[in-house]
């Protein structure tokens, strides 16, 4: 049996660390998005600008949660064996669920530029009927009668009809514009995923082998301090076959998949190194290879900004520095039992899409019931209190519909 297959047994263990970090992560993705609707936020919590060498607060959320798609990969594989898949089994489960990612991340950001009113529905109506369709279609159903198939039908309906119909102000048909932060994740996924699942054996090597090629990948593939003349370090001009790859698989100059690969390796090697170790040993060790990570980005810094926008090198080694010792952190509260407090955040770790949701929801219909402006209705530092708030309304809705079996599962 192989070395993998002997460490399953380790990875069919829940791993709570994992959930609460998701969890965090999702609540602070549901504040800063929040952040439009709120006035004289201080520029540190925002993103930065294109061009700026900053890491903002809100620069860090979206790749600690690529960080956490990364860490559940080895999990969700593992699980999938213990349940007897076999290979052509994962690989489906995984192109299905990457597959949703990009069709919700469509139609998400289909409306982004608006609804032309000739059609007969709002914005507002768009993002009602969008996410129930999605809630239909995607949801955990426990069996498979013709009620569940009739619910999934009607979903797909749904969002068929708003593909067909939605046209935007300047009378363009629906067309994925950009594929939006689950499309990203999506193409992320795909290419991690598969990745890992293929390679039995020799999977943590081969994943080594991954992060070694998207860090090149940044590096030639992304522009350097000479940004503003749009050259990098080693430009690949023409067209070329390694372009036709990364065009064609969506990974662009590899900081998404750095991310997401970069949870796969720690996970892997964690899980398996980790397991005899004490609580003190494992803190010490992410300590140091947070420290490693900072060295990177100081490294890296001297040749690329740190900037989300782009993509670069050391806006990932930074916020790998940040989430390893976040990880490490809860892994230790949770070996103390000391997680009773975040219970509540639950619903946003385990039913995560769910949760990720509820702003398409709620949004249009406070602003159709209560006639708000959402945009500056309110200053800091109220507003971000009022951001955090409405994170946990959403944390708290997901909860709700949870108990009552609405729980998106791709």
């Amino acid at each position: 049996m192989g070395k993998e297959y002997y460490f399953d047994k380790y990875l069919q263990q829940r791993n709570v660390a994992i959930d609460l970090l998701r969890a965090i992560t999702m609540v602070t993705m549901l504040m800063v998005n929040d952040f439009w609707s709120v006035g004289g936020i201080p520029h540190w919590m925002c993103h930065a600008e294109s061009g700026e060498d900053m890491l903002g607060f809100a620069d860090v959320v979206f790749p600690t949660f690529l960080f956490c798609v990364g860490l559940s990969i080895p999990y969700a594989i593992s699980a999938m064996r213990s349940k007897g898949r076999d290979g052509i089994g994962i690989v489906s489960h995984i192109g299905f669920r990457s597959v949703a990612l990009l069709v919700m991340g469509s139609f998400i950001c289909n409306q982004e530029n608006g609804i032309d009113p000739s059609v007969g529905y709002s914005g507002n109506w768009y993002n009602i009927i969008m996410t129930v369709g999605f809630v239909l279609a995607f949801n955990y159903y426990q069996g498979d009668g013709w009620g569940v198939r009739m619910c999934k039908i009607a979903g797909w309906a749904l969002l068929l009809l708003l593909a067909v119909t939605s046209r935007s102000p300047e009378g363009m048909s629906f067309y994925p514009y950009w594929w939006g932060i689950l499309g990203l994740i999506g193409w992320a996924y795909l290419f991690c995923a598969m990745a890992y699942a293929l390679t039995t054996r020799t999977s943590t090597r081969i994943v080594v082998w991954l992060v070694l090629f998207a860090i090149c990948l940044c590096c030639t593939e992304t522009a350097s301090y000479s940004m503003f003349e749009g050259k990098s370090i080693l430009p690949m001009g023409g067209q070329n076959v390694i372009k036709l790859i990364i065009t064609n698989l969506h990974i662009d100059n590899g900081s998404t998949h750095l991310m997401v690969m970069s949870g796969v390796l720690f996970s892997s090697i964690y899980v398996k190194v980790a397991a005899g170790w004490g609580m003190k040993q494992k803190i010490l060790r992410a300590l140091a290879l947070s420290g490693l990570c900072v060295v990177a980005g100081v490294v890296s810094h001297e040749v690329f900004i740190t900037s989300k926008l782009i993509g670069t090198l050391p806006w990932v080694f930074y916020t790998l520095a940040i989430d390893v010792v976040l990880y490490a952190m809860l892994d230790w509260m949770v070996s103390r039992d000391w997680t009773g407090p975040l219970q509540w955040l639950k619903p946003a770790g385990t039913a995560t899409l769910t949760c990720y949701l509820m702003p398409y929801v709620l949004y249009p219909i406070i602003s159709m019931t209560l006639g708000w402006d959402w945009s500056y209705a309110i200053g800091a530092p109220w507003g971000i209190v009022k951001c955090l708030a409405f994170a946990m309304l959403c944390v708290g809705l997901t909860g709700v519909l949870n108990r009552y079996g609405v729980k998106l599962k791709i």
